[in-house]
């Protein structure tokens, strides 16, 4: 839901994926784009912060290629050392 905290105009949830009622749950975005300064300031933080997310989930499962991509995009993650 870290979507809608970014401004998305819709979040939808969802399960199953292909892997089985109740397995795996998904969420889908929509962002409407309509040309204001508010809706580029929504696109903005949901387009970053929705691929963050998968960069630090796996970060946090300890790839390094992850890790590497959090640094380089400066994405602050904790879990991180940063000095």
């Amino acid at each position: 839901l870290l979507n809608t905290a970014g401004g998305a105009t819709w979040v939808s949830l969802h399960h199953g994926g292909g892997v089985g009622m109740g397995y795996s749950q998904h969420a889908g975005v929509v962002i409407v784009a309509d040309g204001t300064e508010e809706a580029d300031k929504r696109l903005s933080r949901v387009l970053w912060n929705d691929p963050g997310t998968g960069v630090m989930r796996h970060a946090d499962a300890g790839y390094d290629i992850a890790k590497n991509c959090a640094r380089e995009q400066g994405l602050d993650l904790p879990m991180l050392d940063t000095k």
